[in-house]
């Protein structure tokens, strides 16, 4: 069994972080910082978020998407056929990003996260993986005015995403991780249930292929409404559960052939009260029951940009201390 963290970590840590980030982009926007002490704002807080998750005892760390405005910008931004629109509400939480708005068709310029991925293995004495929206959650959460179709927009996306994986596999990155909160969720401010699983499994299988490194997709915010056993013949290695947001996801998984390793999403992300050791370790016995442990991790339902940073940490450490002591 092994701990890691979904991707995104809290920006602001008033007492951890020697740089105060959103200060320095706001600095920045206002001219009074050029790029580079810009970048170095970055790094310094990618340092950080790093050394945290490694005291803490985490196995997998992720750079902690501390560039990320949220799970598409960095992406859409950088692709030709997007525009990035005004504040859009994120699923159903109470946080925004910004809407892609697909003006033409989209296309792949070149590796756009490979260079920040090298830089935060370097800092890293265990193993960071690399993480991406997936190709799904990418179209649903965009206003498509170029297809006017989710299909052909899910495939295009599948495609670019492939292209910046297989950069990022080359980077060095040993596992690449697809976020597809749509498969979970449905489309964002409608109930849940709206998921075209089928068309979603064909855009995993087109942007994980051919890629030299473990392959992750994480659904998290909301039940998979029939969706396990689609998930369960994609072409990835690791099936990343949220049971938090919908705990009957758990009985539903023990009615479902399991072919692949799982990642189960253990500790709420999206409230600040603090599992035990003893609820964590009951989680960690029902699924072990369902995998073998060395087919089994285990981390937090969804990003950790929900938290405040005292919060996020002490759950960190709770998960690192609960994998540690778990005796199965």
């Amino acid at each position: 069994m092994i701990s890691t963290t979904v991707g995104s970590y809290p920006k602001v840590a008033e007492r951890a972080y020697s740089t105060k980030l959103i200060g320095a982009i706001s600095r920045w926007q206002r001219k009074e910082l050029n790029d580079a002490q810009l970048e170095e704002a970055f790094r310094d807080v990618t340092r950080a978020v790093i050394r945290e998750q490694e005291d803490a005892g985490v196995d997998l760390l992720t750079d902690g998407q501390i560039r990320w405005e949220d799970l598409v910008t960095p992406i859409a931004k950088r692709l030709d056929g997007f525009e990035i629109n005004g504040l859009t509400r994120w699923f159903n939480n109470n946080t925004y990003y910004r809407r892609p708005v697909l003006t033409g068709a989209p296309r792949f310029r070149g590796p756009i996260l490979a260079a920040d991925y090298r830089f935060a293995q370097s800092c890293a004495k265990r193993p960071v993986k690399a993480v991406l929206p997936g190709p799904y959650t990418f179209a649903v959460v965009s206003e498509d005015k170029h297809f006017k179709q989710l299909r052909p927009f899910v495939l295009a996306m599948a495609e670019i995403l492939n292209q910046e994986a297989a950069a990022l596999v080359a980077a060095g990155a040993p596992v690449v991780q697809f976020d597809e909160p749509a498969i979970g969720f449905g489309l964002p401010g409608r109930q849940a249930g709206k998921t075209d699983i089928k068309l979603a499994v064909a855009a995993l299988n087109i942007a994980t292929q051919g890629l030299s490194a473990t392959t992750a997709v994480y659904t998290y915010f909301g039940a998979l409404n029939g969706a396990l056993a689609p998930l369960m013949k994609a072409n990835v290695d690791v099936l990343g559960i949220d049971l938090v947001s919908e705990p009957k996801t758990l009985a539903a998984l023990k009615q479902t052939k399991i072919t692949k390793a799982l990642a189960v999403g253990c500790l709420d992300a999206r409230n600040t009260k603090l599992e035990t050791v003893k609820e964590l370790h009951a989680v960690f016995k029902a699924v072990s029951k369902l995998v073998p442990a060395d087919r089994l991790t285990v981390n937090p339902n969804c990003g950790l940009e929900f938290l405040p940073h005292p919060q996020a940490l002490a759950k960190v450490k709770r998960l690192a201390e609960a994998v540690r002591t778990f005796n199965g």
